[in-house]
């Protein structure tokens, strides 16, 4: 089997950091191409008409250019590091549910392998409240997934 595309889902996160790496050391290794994805999370938008009665509209557009801000930082980094291996990199930047936005990604493209880091959670309590996105993806993935902790 021929490896051609690899989805990288990064956030940014110190957890991901390592997921990033492997992507970049699989495909100088087999000389496939990368694609960063970003899925900027609207979860917190949720929250601003029960927190923020007056000024709502603008705490909604400041969260949303945050949000943006962090994704648009956190796929920059990535092709940053990418490029100082020579390797070409493609960053996409989605708005929605992460774990629905990576699957419609891999629907409307034909990648070979996707990568995404973990947190490691210590305690039942962690693992409980965490969503546990890797999973969520795992369940309904087409293709292999590297899950990097």
């Amino acid at each position: 089997m021929e490896m051609k595309k690899i989805l990288l889902c990064t956030d940014g996160e110190e957890q991901t950091k390592k997921a990033e790496e492997y992507a970049l050391t699989i495909s100088l290794g087999i000389g496939a191409s990368v694609t960063a994805l970003h899925v900027v999370d609207p979860f917190l938008k949720k929250f601003t008409n029960e927190i923020y009665a007056v000024n709502r509209d603008e705490c909604r557009e400041h969260l949303d250019k945050s949000l943006q801000a962090e994704g648009e930082a956190a796929v920059a980094a990535f092709a940053a590091r990418a490029a100082e291996t020579g390797l070409p990199v493609s960053v996409l930047l989605r708005y929605g549910d992460p774990t629905e936005e990576i699957l419609k990604e891999l629907d409307d493209n034909s990648y070979d392998m996707v990568v995404m880091g973990s947190k490691v959670l210590k305690g039942w309590k962690e693992r409980f409240e965490s969503f546990k996105l890797s999973e969520k993806v795992f369940r309904k993935c087409p293709i292999p997934l590297l899950v990097v902790r």
